[in-house]
């Protein structure tokens, strides 16, 4: 089976940046990403972020043999982790930096591809044209200018009863301008026509400025 992460290089550090500066998400996607990249994977938050996710990860899906698309996959920390138990992964990132750093990792069953997800590429990029069991997306949805539309695009390369998992900062209210609330991730899961929605706060991280609870999603394509 066939597992796709996609990823816009959401990385923690930039999280809390915006946290403590009040920077807000749509500013975060026209800023320019690679200038972290050479550095992202020795920053140890980044590192316990992803094994905190994969800890999640792994009390939800049965990762063997599966194939996997990663949703914004920045430097690969996420996909590093789980290529040695699936099938396959493809790694999708805006930043071309990340993908070069994900690259050099050399990750036998993992592809990569350096663009912004869209109807377009869909059609015109062979690795998206199969379906895929899992679609994950670490600390990248709230960064989203337009999410519901992209769950429906991530929602058409999932197989039959394929799975989505997200994990964002989980927001205290929809005007809290950084994460998503519990109430708005049901809404756009719903409203993309996703079900066996689960929803629930997986794991919490610290920086200097305080805790950052981390929201998790699970949703079924059925």
């Amino acid at each position: 089976m066939l597992v796709l992460l996609i990823s816009f290089s959401g990385n923690i550090k930039k999280i809390f940046i915006g946290v403590n500066n009040l920077v807000k998400p749509e500013n975060f996607l026209s800023s320019e990403w690679d200038e972290y990249a050479e550095d992202w994977d020795t920053d140890p938050t980044v590192i316990e972020y992803a094994k905190n996710a994969f800890k999640s990860l792994a009390t939800e899906v049965d990762l063997h043999n599966l194939s996997v698309l990663d949703f914004g996959s920045g430097t690969g920390a996420l996909t590093e982790i789980i290529s040695p138990l699936v099938n396959s992964v493809v790694a999708l990132d805006s930043s071309p930096k990340m993908i070069t750093q994900l690259n050099a990792k050399k990750l036998k069953n993992v592809s990569t591809i350096t663009d912004i997800l869209s109807k377009e590429l869909i059609d015109n990029n062979q690795e998206l044209m199969q379906k895929f069991d899992l679609i994950i997306a670490s600390s990248v949805c709230s960064f989203l200018p337009d999410y519901p539309s992209t769950l429906v695009l991530l929602k058409s390369l999932l197989k039959p009863n394929g799975v989505f998992i997200q994990w964002d900062w989980a927001a205290e209210s929809e005007n809290s301008g950084m994460g998503l609330t519990e109430k708005a991730i049901e809404h756009a899961l719903l409203q993309s026509e996703f079900s066996d929605i689960k929803i629930k706060s997986p794991f919490v991280m610290k920086s200097s400025k305080g805790e950052m609870p981390v929201i998790m999603a699970i949703a079924k394509n059925t």
